[in-house]
């Protein structure tokens, strides 16, 4: 993916009962391509991150549990498929539960490969290999 297209830092809301991080890429203009939204309790801990990939799809990161709810998108001949849904409304959608390991090999690595910053798609990248991550974030990496 070219420079122009990696997923960067977008916005960092904070307040007292917590706060959101988020990266995304986008192919066109308010067309999200990829993203990545770290969620924040009042101490600066991960309460959850949130994958999205236009390839392969949805999977979130819950502290204390790991991945979970992992999605893919239906693939072309799902989606051109004759159904009520799809004749009206012309788009692909999610296509139900893929598995963890979908979610590890596919989704993840599709976000953290594309993400501007190595360092935080290093760190990112160590704290969905475990269930849990107590460590409060550095809000100073991203210019807070």
């Amino acid at each position: 993916m070219n420079g122009a297209n990696r997923i960067k830092l977008i916005s960092l809301e904070i307040n007292e009962s917590g706060g959101k991080i988020s990266f995304a890429s986008f192919l066109k203009q308010d067309y999200v391509a990829k993203s990545l939204v770290i969620y924040l309790d009042g101490g600066n801990i991960i309460e959850r991150i949130f994958f999205s990939s236009d390839i392969f799809g949805t999977v979130e990161w819950q502290n204390g549990s790991g991945l979970i709810n992992s999605h893919r998108w239906e693939n072309e001949e799902q989606a051109q498929a004759p159904t009520y849904l799809t004749r009206r409304y012309t788009s692909i959608l999610s296509d139900g539960a893929a598995d963890v390991d979908y979610a590890r090999n596919s989704i993840v690595p599709d976000v953290l490969d594309n993400l501007a910053d190595a360092d935080t798609a290093e760190w990112i990248g160590d704290i969905v290999m475990v269930k849990e991550y107590l460590v409060p974030v550095d809000l100073s990496r991203y210019g807070n």
